[in-house]
């Protein structure tokens, strides 16, 4: 698969890290798997990976405060 953003890298399987601004909140979840631009850096995320991610920031600003940090964590 060939970079969709600068359309000359190859991404790659790695882990990175997602950043959300919810409800006020601030969550960070590392290790997050994805594919990611060997050139630009652009990240591709699964789909199930995607919904996990997204129900790790919402529970987490659920649970309130400023900034919440979480390990990325499958279903």
């Amino acid at each position: 698969m060939k970079c969709l953003t600068c359309k000359n890298g190859e991404p790659t399987y790695g882990t990175t890290t997602f950043t959300a601004d919810r409800d006020g909140v601030i969550v960070v979840v590392r290790h997050v798997p994805a594919r990611i631009c060997n050139i630009c850096g652009e990240e591709y995320f699964d789909e199930d990976v995607s919904a996990r991610v997204l129900q790790q920031v919402k529970e987490a600003a659920k649970a309130g405060g400023e900034v919440s940090i979480k390990e990325f964590a499958a279903a």
